[in-house]
């Protein structure tokens, strides 16, 4: 956890307090308001010279926190040469309009004198890391005060506006992900969320939703819900420094065409980073062939595990093969049972957390020789 110092003059600790609260909602952070207030014998530059030993100083400028003097030869080394010996990021944050070297103005400066909400706002993107576009307009003002400036959520956002607020408004967040629920488990919604921030989810349901929970205690990410029945929302709530938007469901879904999804899935050579956040929609079109063209559901199906199993989204293979193998037993098809039985082997319950046990004689991916070999 990266510490932050503030650097600031006694009339300003209500402006510091409130600043540092705001960091701290949205950065993995931990702000230090005691060491380095200004005081008679202890004025501005001498406060950033002692706060460049943290991972991040702040110094808040007005009237209050000016030095009597500034004397070049005593800030420069410390505002410019120092701060950049040692590396520290030195942000300087303008409360009030007041005198100062106008040279300091080129670095990290933030002008809260103006437009305080848009001042920190910046402030907290840069410490974040963003380099991205700036959030364009003002048009989703009350999204961005619900979810953006503090980590929270919003329910019943129109369609429309949830998606135009992920696209102008994505440099306010380390990631925006968009997670379509249409018809989908609580495996598979944990799946496609842990798989859209880059988490690998080797675990049950419980224990999966436990580990997305942990990250984003110190990560700040949109999870945008579509098509999530109300009922479930209180499991997709991952609290710490998360932000989710509930779009307003209308029973749709912009699922990929089956002839998108075997296109990838059943390719020669497939891609799983194309197939990997195709994978709901995948298994949907899987679930449903299985009942009306159980071969072509099958081939469909073992590539999709294919894929599921080589990111470890083993929650979601469980599932799969269930499906998979009530569709065989009710054909009293004893090859396919027979392969999801070898399948189901090595997926097994071991306290409550799925485990791999790849058998001896497993060698390669049966899945996708099992897949292959049936289309040739």
């Amino acid at each position: 956890m990266r510490s932050i110092v503030f650097c600031y003059a006694p009339a300003d600790e209500p402006a510091a307090r409130d600043l540092a609260r705001f960091l701290e909602a949205n950065i993995a952070c931990q702000v230090s308001l005691d060491e380095c207030r200004v005081r008679p014998d202890f004025d501005l530059i001498d406060a950033v010279d002692r706060a460049l030993s943290a991972d991040v100083a702040v110094g808040l400028f007005s009237p209050a926190s000016m030095p009597a003097a500034w004397k070049r030869e005593r800030w420069e080394p410390v505002f410019v040469q120092q701060a950049a010996e040692v590396g520290t990021p030195l942000a300087l944050v303008l409360l009030e309009p007041c005198r100062f070297p106008e040279l300091l103005r080129r670095g990290l400066f933030f002008d809260l004198s103006v437009d305080a909400k848009a001042g920190r706002r910046e402030l907290k993107r840069r410490l974040m890391g963003i380099e991205g576009p700036r959030t364009r307009g003002d048009s989703h003002e009350a999204l961005r005060e619900a979810v953006a400036d503090w980590p929270g959520s919003a329910l019943d956002v129109a369609a429309a506006s949830a998606r135009a607020f992920a696209v102008e408004c994505a440099g306010d967040f380390e990631g925006v992900y968009r997670i379509d629920c249409y018809e989908r488990s609580e495996a598979g919604i944990i799946g496609d969320a842990g798989y859209a921030a880059g988490l690998t989810l080797a675990g049950n349901v419980e224990q999966n939703r436990a580990a997305l929970i942990e990250a984003c205690k110190d990560r700040r990410w949109l999870f945008i819900w579509e098509n999530l029945p109300t009922e479930r929302r209180q499991f997709v709530m991952f609290g710490g420094r998360s932000s989710a938007l509930f779009v307003t469901s209308d029973g749709s879904s912009e699922r990929p065409a089956l002839e998108t999804v075997a296109e990838y899935f059943l390719a020669a050579t497939r891609d799983e980073a194309l197939c990997g956040p195709l994978a709901g929609a995948a298994t949907l079109h899987t679930l449903e062939l299985l009942d009306s063209d159980f071969e072509s559901g099958l081939r469909l199906g073992w590539a999709v595990f294919a894929v599921l199993k080589s990111a470890k989204r083993f929650a979601e293979c469980v599932e799969l093969l269930a499906a998979m193998e009530h569709a065989a037993r009710g054909r009293k098809d004893a090859w396919a049972i027979h392969r999801i039985e070898w399948e189901q082997a090595w997926l097994c319950e071991d306290s409550e957390t799925w485990g791999v046990r790849i058998l001896p004689t497993a060698g390669e991916d049966v899945a996708q020789l099992s897949l292959f070999e049936s289309l040739g």
